[in-house]
């Protein structure tokens, strides 16, 4: 069971810089092989400044950039190894390229644990990371539900 006087922190700030490569190697896992998300080049014939970035791309920010959040959360009672994916959503707020530096910041917006049969609960989650680029604009607000299993 997770510590709910938790709820409304916010954990140290991370960052991730934006790679083209990394934007070209998610689109070869999910086998999209649009040219634009391949090369700069086929990007901008295409009307783009440079490769876009996927919608979901900011799951990469999260895994990749906040290496620490596993013990984030750890730390806050939550029984990472029984953790499952809920949902997440992105806001985005101005145009993210390669080459940005992004800091996230997570908060913990949100808490529950509901009892199951027996002894069994399980924890729902709800984080929020704003992210700021190398110029300190907001571009992008990523809310995230984890589910986490006793």
């Amino acid at each position: 069971m997770f510590d709910k006087s938790k709820i409304g922190q916010s954990f140290p700030p991370f960052t991730i810089e934006v790679e083209r490569g990394k934007i070209r190697e998610l689109a070869l896992a999910i086998g999209d092989d649009n040219p634009v998300y391949q090369s700069r080049e086929a990007a901008q014939a295409a009307g783009y400044d440079d490769v876009p970035l996927f919608p979901t791309a900011p799951t990469m920010f999260t895994f990749w950039g906040n290496t620490k959040m596993v013990g984030q959360l750890a730390n806050l009672g939550v029984n990472v190894m029984g953790i499952l994916h809920g949902e997440e959503e992105y806001e985005y707020l101005a145009p993210i390229k390669p080459g940005d530096i992004l800091t996230g910041v997570m908060t913990l917006l949100d808490g529950k644990t509901r009892q199951g049969q027996g002894s069994s609960s399980m924890d729902i989650l709800t984080v929020e990371i704003r992210y700021t680029n190398q110029h300190g604009q907001p571009v992008l607000n990523a809310r995230e539900m984890i589910v986490a299993r006793d």
